[in-house]
């Protein structure tokens, strides 16, 4: 889970690209293009914003295109030649070409490209997964290895391999980005590894696009709030609606951490959600209540002293948002690198499956365990009784209402239009409150 910093904060200090990614498993930085930085990048006097991203770290909040140097394509330049001469031969033979000058130029077309921060290094590491975001179907770049050097003429050439689907343990899938004079140039974190071709050559330039590609990624997520966390909600009085729920946590995940949304296609995924937003929230839960129908005083003893019995399931996991749908046997299922959440058979309501990352999945756990000392029992999502028994000990008596709250923290995975895809519930049985009114 990703938390966002400001761009402006590196181009001041790039000392601060050094910062570790925060406590965890599957934690890293997203860099947002914010204002200052745009005012800060102009031409012309300041009449026109730069295009140009000229120093790391890249943006995330915006798409990219790599462009090739004015000698990395080979083709550029015989392009050029073949359009020097053709200009010559006009003007020789006196013969107009029908065209604006430099209109057979070859131009080599740009890579449009989103280069994402691999999860647990800072950005001073300049490491990335380079995703390509048309073609083969935003998949993520891949490294060649030089054991597959293709021979021909005497020389040998990099088998350059597709880009393929996202798994952030295969190294092949790193790129590590330097500057290279007024450009960059890109080396493989794989020993044996040669990067793509069009990040092969050195001299590559990136420009941003004018307008965000990716909206709404705002530089607004923080992680974990520790002293509001740890202050929890009040309990508010009983016989009201319950309150809302206090956000502690704020992360953005990219796509390629959401294996599956619904019955949607990647492609169809990605032009629904290129990051999704994921909080953390805590809330009180009522376990048990009752009401004193004798209405005794303070001189009776046992109105003041209530045995609680109530069974909870420690982990649920919901689908969609209004009308949420039960996941299949209450608990997910651990396949392909990926925890993936299906509907329960008996739910009306067709809303597919969504699969997170197992990265992402431990990552979920980790933080819950680490807060709450929530430890998952044996068969995850299976029911725990509770019994203990309340005291009053203000020296009051009486009382109308008791209710027994759990603390409930849960984690809800949002599209970026606002929809609802997952909701995860982990409930401390170590931590409950009693409410006297």
């Amino acid at each position: 889970m990703y938390v966002t910093r400001p761009l402006s904060r590196y181009l001041a200090d790039t000392k601060a690209t050094a910062e570790p990614p925060p406590e965890g498993p599957g934690s890293g930085f997203l860099v947002v293009l914010d204002e200052a930085t745009e005012q800060a990048s102009t031409l012309c006097c300041g009449l026109c914003l730069d295009p140009r991203v000229r120093r790391l770290p890249f943006p995330q909040n915006r798409q990219l295109s790599v462009r090739q140097g004015n000698s990395s394509d080979p083709l550029e330049g015989f392009g050029k030649c073949i359009d020097v001469i053709s200009e010559i031969l006009g003007m020789v033979l006196d013969v107009d070409s029908g065209r604006a000058p430099g209109a057979g130029k070859y131009v080599a077309p740009p890579d449009y490209v989103m280069f994402l921060p691999v999860i647990g290094q800072p950005l001073s590491s300049g490491r990335y997964y380079v995703v390509k975001v048309y073609g083969k179907a935003h998949r993520v770049s891949a490294c060649s290895k030089e054991e597959d050097r293709t021979e021909c003429c005497f020389r040998s050439f990099p088998t350059h391999v597709k880009p393929r689907a996202f798994d952030h343990g295969d190294v092949y899938q790193q790129m590590q980005v330097q500057q290279y004079r007024e450009g960059f140039k890109a080396a493989a974190v794989a020993s044996e590894g040669i990067p793509p071709d069009y990040l092969l050559k050195k001299g590559w330039t990136v420009v941003a696009m004018a307008k965000p590609k990716y909206h709404d990624l705002a530089d607004d997520a923080r992680g974990v709030d520790s002293a509001l966390r740890d202050r929890m909600p009040d309990l508010e009085s009983l016989g009201v609606p319950p309150a809302v729920a206090v956000v502690v946590g704020r992360w953005y995940v990219p796509f390629l951490f959401v294996k599956g949304d619904g019955e949607r296609r990647l492609k169809d995924q990605v032009r629904k959600s290129m990051f999704y937003k994921m909080t953390m929230e805590q809330s009180w839960e009522l376990i048990y209540s009752r009401e004193n129908t004798h209405l005794q005083g303070s001189s009776s003893t046992k109105a003041a002293e209530i045995t609680v019995t109530a069974t909870v399931r420690r982990f649920t996991a919901l689908l969609g948002g209004s009308g949420t749908t039960a996941v299949q046997a209450g608990v997910p299922q651990a396949d392909g690198g990926a925890m993936w959440f299906r509907a329960a058979a008996a739910a009306t309501t067709c809303v597919g499956v969504v699969g997170l990352d197992m990265v992402l999945w431990e990552r979920m756990r980790w933080e819950v365990e680490k807060g709450g000392r929530w430890v998952a029992a044996t068969g995850n999502g299976d029911e725990e009784r509770i019994q203990r028994t309340e005291r009053r000990d203000d020296g009051l008596g009486h009382w109308s209402k008791f209710g027994c709250y759990l603390l409930v923290e849960r984690f809800v995975l949002r599209r970026m239009d606002g929809t609802v895809a997952l909701t995860c519930e982990f409930r401390h049985t170590d931590k409950i409150r009693a409410k006297w009114v």
